[in-house]
Formats: C-alpha cells, sequence, structure tokens
C-alpha cells in the first residue's frame, strides 16, 4: 500500500560526501531543512485536516509531522519516521490507496500532495528557510 510522504532533499556539488565545507554547514542546512519542512509542509498539512475535511477525531492530524531522515533529507509524513509507519488510513485520506482507485467515491484530499507543490513551486522558501539558517550559522 503506497504511504502519504513528502521528502526534500538537496543535491549538488556542495552536498555531495567529500566536499569541502565548513564545520556546522550540514547542520545550518538541516535545521533550514527541517524547518521548511515543518512551518511549509507539515504544518500545511494539518491546516487542510479540520472537521468535515479529512479530520474526524484528530488522531491524523497528531501524527502529521516532519523529520530529518538523513543530511541534507527530510520528510513530512504521518507518523512513519516517529512511529516505524504511517496511520492505516492516512494514504486513503490522502487519495493514493488503493480503495481510492478500487471504487469511484472519495477521491482524497491530497493534502501531502499540496504541500509538496507548494514547497515546490516556491524556490524563495528554500533561501528564506536555508539561507536564514546559513547565515545565523555562519555570522
Amino acid at each position: 500500500m503506497a504511504t502519504p510522504t513528502t521528502s526534500f532533499k538537496l543535491k549538488g556539488p556542495m552536498f555531495e560526501t567529500g566536499a569541502q565545507v565548513s564545520l556546522g554547514f550540514a547542520e545550518a542546512v538541516n535545521r533550514g531543512l527541517l524547518d521548511l519542512a515543518t512551518f511549509e509542509g507539515a504544518n500545511r498539512v494539518k491546516e487542510e485536516l479540520y472537521p468535515g475535511h479529512g479530520r474526524v477525531t484528530g488522531k491524523l492530524r497528531g501524527q502529521v509531522m516532519a523529520s530529518k531522515v538523513q543530511d541534507y533529507l527530510v520528510q513530512v509524513d504521518a507518523g512513519e519516521a516517529q512511529y516505524g509507519s504511517n496511520l492505516i488510513y492516512s494514504s486513503w485520506v490522502e487519495g493514493i490507496s488503493s480503495r481510492n482507485r478500487a471504487r469511484p467515491g472519495f477521491p482524497g484530499y491530497g493534502m501531502f500532495q499540496n504541500a509538496y507543490d507548494h514547497i515546490n513551486n516556491n524556490p524563495q522558501l528554500y533561501e528564506d528557510y536555508i539561507g536564514d539558517a546559513l547565515i545565523e550559522a555562519f555570522d
């Protein structure tokens, strides 16, 4: 079964293993990425979960969070990072479960996809969050 997870990974010469970067660079970028994923990703997903629109008990809303997977990689998920797996019904609410395709009716809300699109379509966010973290780290 597909799981609703959104990941952001930075790549390029500065982020490759063995690149000559100063101490604190990875920590600053990771902090900026985590802030970006938390404020613009997880919080955006949570905003879309309200009564009558994916929120019944609030359990799913409480499980959505951003976490660092490895250096330069963070993900927004419905509990996988903290609890080992996403909530069983989170893929159905997202609209990526086989049950959504098996019978017409509920297409899902696509809140993880919406959060991903928001971040991906606004490159200024990377500069705002990661750039600010780098400036703070090296000031």
